[in-house]
């Protein structure tokens, strides 16, 4: 069992039982984590304001080792998003952030890239209205940070930069190939 206290980003919580909640958290340095919060349904829970979806928290963990499930020990609220004015947009793009994160990281992987993304993405959708030229660069990153987009620099086949030449795309396999492996495609 080890206890340590990280930076997060609350992502969703659901219930466990009629005083506590499940809450994943996506942290700066170990990933994707779900974690048992007791106590949090009672009126006088300190953490009941701070872990709610989209926050921006330092948090107090406890982890048992081979265990699904930590602890929370203690919450503390960095910042809350989508910010003081409420607009559904901007909840809409926060949720919407969040859930891309949910589904596509590993819980216990960490990955600090996505995390700063993820932080600059709800800071830019609090700070403004989110247009869609945010939302469309957060979706790219979150792609490219995961290894889901594929290079579009170099051929497929024998690895030769094709910046210059341009490339030919072969859409069944997601690749780019070359003037040369392209084979008169």
């Amino acid at each position: 069992m080890f206890l340590f206290e990280t930076e997060a980003i609350v992502l969703r919580h659901y219930p466990l039982s009629d005083s506590g909640r499940i809450v994943v958290f996506f942290t700066r340095k170990h990933g994707k984590i779900r974690a048992v919060a007791d106590g949090i349904k009672n009126p006088k829970s300190s953490l009941a304001g701070t872990l709610e979806p989209f926050n921006h928290v330092r948090v107090e963990l406890r982890v048992r080792e081979g265990k699904d499930l930590g602890n929370i020990r203690g919450a503390e609220l960095v910042s809350a998003f989508p910010g003081k004015v409420l607009d559904l947009r901007r909840i809409y793009a926060c949720s919407y952030f969040a859930e891309i994160v949910n589904e596509i990281v590993q819980e216990n992987q960490d990955n600090h890239l996505l995390f700063r993304l993820l932080l600059a993405s709800m800071k830019a959708a609090a700070a403004a209205l989110p247009t869609t030229a945010l939302i469309r660069y957060f979706e790219i990153w979150a792609l490219r940070l995961n290894g889901f987009l594929p290079n579009l620099t170099v051929c497929s086949a024998c690895g030769k930069n094709v910046i210059d030449e341009g490339f030919f795309a072969w859409i069944e396999a997601g690749e780019a190939r070359c003037r040369a492996c392209a084979g008169g495609l």
